[in-house]
């Protein structure tokens, strides 16, 4: 070990306090630690500490989009065959369908992976979004889970209820049902709409749907009579997978399902909240539990009103994702963030700052429900010329010593020339202190 000459300083001055050396070393190694100790510095108030066991991420690759990808979002589950599946909204894959949501299957690891579309929805019984409710809600897709052989995937809506957008109802809701809503627009419709859509205050999950032949074929549509199964404050879930059809689930988790979901809108809640169902249970509602305890007594409860958040950062908790990083015994959640929060009453000039800046915060935690540690903040995530949204790291992805892995995200879906608009990969090492 080598020594600056204020540490030999500080050593010689404790030899003349005649310690023994032990004492010594262990004075000295308390005087470094405390010396050494940076705390990051933010660009706006974060309330989380720094953790002491991450230092840093670093990216090892520049960002990388796969080519004939042109859709967003891209929720991601590791299935019982090997292969990451993943479930995304809008856009379209590989010359195919212009439609609104699509299952992809990535073989292999990044940059050496190949990605395929298993479904398109195309089929009549799987068109959620042409059988909505007369309740003025945009309906997506959002988190997919692999248990064993079977593929879930969630339903949701958004809420276009918003009295002072919304320009003759009926035609409103005629348009929800489309594909592409957005033909034969006028100036104020279009102001209007994309507010709303910009906006995506959030209403609730529909249904959860499941497939049994992986993705090709969905049961569990929900329709124009569907009861919606969860409220707006876990109305995006993100599942967190365990291995390989969730067969790897820690003993003290299981023999539970965990899904996290931020509130209030797509890119600027304030809080995260979690959940869970007994893996055999997941279509069953009244199996649903809700973390409402704290970080040193987790608890749960069946009543959906009563769920405390497990995070807390107004305006900016974006669309989250969890991931269990096995080697480090971590649980690491990403969030990303609109730089300026998106919000309901916001004037028009605030609302042309919007979808131009993103930011992204990445943090630790030994439990799912934290506490969190923050070590990575991206102020102007993607650089000037971007927006990138939804970060997540397959659990596949990560190597063996839990150093070094690929994110996958989006970006540019409006307000840029998409050129991250697709299947974003880049890779990265983690730094421990």
């Amino acid at each position: 070990m080598r020594f600056s000459p204020c540490h030999l300083t500080t050593c010689q001055h404790y030899q003349n306090m005649k310690l023994t050396p032990c004492i010594v070393f262990s004075v000295f190694m308390i005087t470094a630690c405390t010396t050494n100790k940076k705390e990051k510095v933010f660009h706006r108030k974060i309330n989380y500490p720094s953790s002491t066991l991450i230092d840093s991420l670093t990216w090892t690759s520049s960002p990388s989009r796969y080519p004939g990808t042109n859709s967003d979002m891209h929720w991601w589950t590791w299935a019982d065959d090997n292969n990451i599946y993943i479930v995304d909204d809008d856009g379209k894959n590989f010359g195919g369908p212009d439609y609104y949501a699509h299952v992809l299957k990535i073989s292999g690891v990044p940059p050496n992976h190949s990605i395929e579309t298993i479904t398109d929805f195309q089929h009549p019984d799987y068109d959620f979004r042409h059988h909505l409710p007369n309740e003025l809600a945009r309906r997506y897709v959002c988190g997919i889970i692999s248990i064993d052989s079977t593929l879930y995937v969630t339903v949701y809506d958004y809420d276009w209820n918003i009295p002072d957008k919304i320009t003759n109802r009926d035609t409103l809701y005629s348009r929800l049902q489309q594909y592409n809503p957005w033909h034969h627009l006028d100036s104020t419709q279009a102001y209007r709409m994309g507010f709303i859509d910009s906006y995506s205050k959030h209403y609730g999950v529909a249904s959860i749907i499941a497939s049994h032949d992986g993705g090709h074929t969905w049961i569990n549509t929900p329709n124009e009579t569907t009861p919606r199964f969860l409220g707006p404050n876990f109305a995006a879930l993100a599942f967190i997978t365990f291995g390989p059809g969730n067969t790897d689930t820690p003993k003290a988790l299981a023999p539970y399902v965990y899904a996290i979901s931020n509130d209030k809108n797509w890119e600027s809640g304030d809080h995260i909240y979690l959940t869970r169902v007994h893996r055999d249970s997941v279509l069953h509602r009244e199996a649903w539990q809700f973390f409402n305890g704290d970080t040193s007594h987790p608890a749960w409860t069946s009543l959906e009103k009563n769920a405390k958040p497990i995070f807390t950062d107004k305006g900016h908790a974006g669309h989250p994702t969890i991931t269990y990083n096995k080697a480090l015994k971590r649980y690491i959640l990403c969030v990303a963030s609109d730089v300026y929060p998106h919000h309901e009453n916001a004037t028009p000039d605030e609302r042309k700052k919007w979808d131009w800046a993103s930011e992204m915060q990445l943090y630790e935690s030994e439990k799912p429900w934290g506490p969190w540690y923050i070590f990575h903040n991206d102020p102007q995530w993607g650089g000037q010329d971007h927006s990138c949204y939804l970060p997540q790291i397959p659990a596949k992805w990560i190597q063996q010593d839990g150093l070094s892995g690929t994110m996958m995200y989006a970006g540019d879906y409006i307000n840029r020339k998409a050129e991250y608009y697709g299947v974003m990969t880049q890779q990265f090492t983690l730094t421990l202190h």
